[in-house]
């Protein structure tokens, strides 16, 4: 939560900040009849390309966690769930899945490509396909655990033995 807030006000500030340049561009714009109408539309097309720029990271999530640093893909289902926001765990296996360190943003693409948000990797941690509780289960979208034993099975060939990663995610935003 204390991060999230954090997030938020760092955010925040920064469009405010960028407010503030855009009211004293109005007050400098002023002065810029005076140097020409090719020198306005050049300085303040740069001007305004930068604050849309800076606005366009801010708003992706890019600021201040930087670019995702990977990328994790998900069936159509499993996507519908994180965007509606019905899940907040991603269970994936151990053994082939490269998972970013916590605190890290990823790319959260469909099987078949399209890129449809961005995540923040908020926890993970490793346990047992046996060990999945009914509150893992709920909070990655399926009703039981049997369920998501079942999908895995499905998808991965999970055995009771095998080791899954357990990660939960914050939506971030869409994707380009």
């Amino acid at each position: 939560m204390r991060d999230r807030l954090r997030t938020l006000l760092i955010r925040s500030a920064f469009l405010f900040l960028l407010s503030l340049v855009l009211v004293a561009g109005f007050w400098f714009h002023r002065e810029f009849y005076q140097i020409g109408f090719a020198n306005l539309l050049i300085i303040g097309g740069v001007v305004t390309f930068l604050v849309i720029w800076a606005a366009r990271l801010a708003l992706s999530g890019e600021l201040p966690r930087g670019r995702p640093r990977g990328e994790l893909a998900f069936s159509v289902e499993e996507g519908d769930r994180l965007l509606k926001d019905l899940a907040r765990l991603v269970v994936r296996p151990a053994e082939g899945t490269s998972v970013p360190g916590v605190g890290y943003t990823v790319r959260a693409k469909y099987e078949t490509g399209p890129e449809f948000g961005r995540l923040l990797i908020e926890d993970a941690r490793r346990a047992y396909v046996a060990d999945l509780t009914e509150e893992d289960a709920r909070q990655a979208g399926f009703r039981s655990a049997a369920e998501l034993r079942n999908a895995g099975n499905a998808r991965w060939g999970w055995r009771p033995s095998d080791i899954v990663t357990i990660m939960r995610v914050h939506p971030l935003g869409v994707g380009r």
